[in-house]
């Protein structure tokens, strides 16, 4: 493998590209190559359209090579651009979760709900949604399959994280591309005796035993690579699945909302000390301070509301 700050070249042709979400080393996107055609997995945001564009032409990729862009669900760190590229690369379709469809093709709403949550703040990290049209939008149900030249990617639907997910496998690298559904895993988590991944509950549809269904998913195929969206290429290790689950299990059993922020710092703290010596977990709790705040939203949510 070779690399720059923002872009990774792996084996079995797979490229790891900076979305410039926030900041550096937050969220990728994935390039898959098989002879002269191309997938993109996740698209970024409206505001990196033109850096990405220029990390593909250092990678010596054209725009009209791609004939899919895969964004894992609709969240906006994942699929923000999606009109964007598909106006950018004329050969292209889009292949998306069935729930995540009319989402992409009709952006207002999802808009609206991104708006109510980071308020101010939307336009600098999202910029402007453009809707993909409806002809150019394939629906990828369970077990389908994406063709890349000779290459096939697998969806499979994995809620827990938000209904409209899926992961797709790989089999020629051993791969699976997990968007948020293999939690969150940041360069400075990948350092340990193993990698530590956070799980990613979002503010609405953190689904616990769906979440844990789907990590079962992932581990089952004995994949080598991970591949999350936050953020690079990790290597599969069963410690860092049975971690992921004792957390959701954890997240679970929280019954306290005054105390579920407390709460969430605890088990965090707790899982990273099997992995890191204890003041690199300390340092590592330190700098998951936002994603803890948005996995604390999630608990609450599903407290108010009692979901499976």
């Amino acid at each position: 493998m070779t690399q720059t700050m923002d872009t990774q070249r792996y084996t079995d042709h797979i490229f790891c590209i900076d979305t410039d979400y926030a900041a550096p080393g937050i969220a990728c996107a994935y390039i898959i190559q098989d002879g002269e055609e191309c997938a993109l997995i996740e698209t970024g945001t409206g505001p990196a359209l033109s850096a990405m564009m220029e990390r593909i032409s250092d990678l010596g990729l054209s725009l009209d090579q791609f004939s899919a862009v895969i964004p894992t669900h609709a969240h906006l760190d994942h699929a923000g651009a999606a009109g964007h590229w598909i106006e950018a690369m004329p050969n292209a379709k889009l292949y998306c979760h069935p729930k995540a469809a009319r989402h992409l093709i009709d952006p207002s709403r999802l808009e609206a709900s991104a708006r109510g949550v980071y308020g101010e703040a939307f336009d600098a990290l999202y910029g402007q949604l453009i809707p993909v049209p409806e002809n150019r939008v394939v629906i990828l149900e369970d077990h389908d399959s994406v063709e890349v030249g000779q290459r096939g990617l697998t969806a499979y639907h994995t809620r827990g994280h938000a209904d409209h997910h899926l992961c797709l496998w790989d089999e020629q690298s051993r791969g699976w591309f997990t968007g948020d559904s293999f939690g969150i895993c940041y360069p400075c988590m990948q350092t340990g005796d193993w990698p530590f991944a956070l799980p990613a509950t979002t503010p609405t549809q953190f689904l616990p035993s769906y979440y844990q269904e789907s990590i079962d998913i992932i581990a089952a195929k004995k994949p080598q690579w991970i591949y999350p969206t936050h953020y690079g290429r990790i290597p599969f290790d069963v410690r860092t699945a049975q971690s992921l689950k004792q957390q959701i299990g954890a997240y679970a059993n929280i019954s306290d909302i005054e105390h579920a922020a407390a709460e969430l710092q605890n088990i965090t703290l707790h899982n990273l000390t099997q992995t890191f010596s204890g003041p690199e977990a300390t340092m590592i709790l330190d700098s998951l301070s936002q994603d803890l705040a948005l996995n604390a939203q999630g608990v609450m949510h599903r407290l108010q509301n009692r979901t499976r």
